[in-house]
């Protein structure tokens, strides 16, 4: 491939507000973040993880940011919304630490 198009294109996925969103998690992967966080390890608890970061209201924000939802979703469905707005809210935050618009206060939600 030539350089000059891959820059290009690294460009285009790096631009302000653009990005990727990882979502290929193994299982043996997603039951040890399970495991940390007391979440049991099954394959309904796996699909309702998933159902929560594919229904992100945001996701051209969102970026592998994991953990936090996973800490507010805690496995109950009525977490949901909460763990819904933890990757948005980390995006945010990041894309001001990026601009040097960033300050601690942000971290409160």
């Amino acid at each position: 491939m030539n350089a000059q198009i891959l820059m290009a294109t690294d460009g285009k996925l790096r631009a302000d507000g653009k990005g990727l969103l990882a979502m290929d998690e193994s299982n043996p992967r997603c039951n040890q973040r399970f495991a940390k966080l007391g979440i049991p390890q099954t394959e309904e608890a796996r699909r309702a993880y998933h159902e929560v970061k594919l229904t992100d209201r945001q996701p051209e924000e969102a970026q592998d940011l994991q953990q936090p939802a996973l800490v507010r979703w805690h496995g109950e469905a009525a977490n949901v919304v909460a763990a819904q707005q933890a990757p948005l809210h980390r995006a945010r935050c990041n894309r001001a630490a990026r601009r040097g618009e960033y300050s601690a206060a942000m971290e409160k939600i």
